[in-house]
């Protein structure tokens, strides 16, 4: 699982009322239904305050109980950004998962932000999360949520990376 494109979007725009942090992910190789079951077993665990996000998360073009476990792994994903972004103090509430047209296992994630520091330090510390868990790995989750809140106390401008761009509406 990847990151392959990021942007920041300011103000309004095409996805949300206010800046948002668009991603597309590539989910790099199938999961299987019961992958999904022991990975949302484990999350619970590692993240108790969790929360499913159904009525919460917009899904662009799917149905909400789709049998497609790529999407339920975005959707995860994104859950997991937003709980991670909840616990620096910062109620983000809303997102959006959506397939991206014409290409396999890539899925387009929007997180609305304060700071886009922090909503990509967020969605890069729950892919990481999510990766190791499925791999079967242990994760040092203590460790990424402090720094996480160590960058959400900065109250760091969004600073993109080198491969995203800044965009207005």
């Amino acid at each position: 699982m990847k990151i392959v494109d990021q942007r920041y979007l300011a103000d309004r725009n095409r996805y949300c009322t206010e800046p948002c942090l668009l991603a597309i992910l590539d989910l790099g190789h199938p999961v299987t239904a019961a992958d999904m079951q022991r990975l949302r077993g484990e999350l619970k665990n590692a993240l108790p305050g969790l929360r499913q996000g159904r009525s919460l998360i917009g899904v662009v073009g799917e149905d909400a109980d789709t049998p497609d476990t790529g999407l339920q792994l975005a959707r995860l994903i994104q859950s997991v950004a937003i709980e991670l972004h909840r616990l620096t103090g910062d109620d983000v509430m809303v997102g959006f998962v959506g397939r991206v047209p014409k290409m396999a296992g890539r899925y387009r994630l929007i997180l609305p932000f304060r700071c886009g520091t922090v909503a990509h330090a967020a969605l890069t510390l729950a892919i990481d999360l999510v990766g190791a868990l499925l791999d079967g790995r242990t994760f040092a989750l203590d460790e990424g949520l402090a720094e996480l809140r160590r960058i959400a106390a900065a109250n760091l401008p969004p600073a993109p990376p080198d491969n995203a761009i800044r965009i207005a509406a």
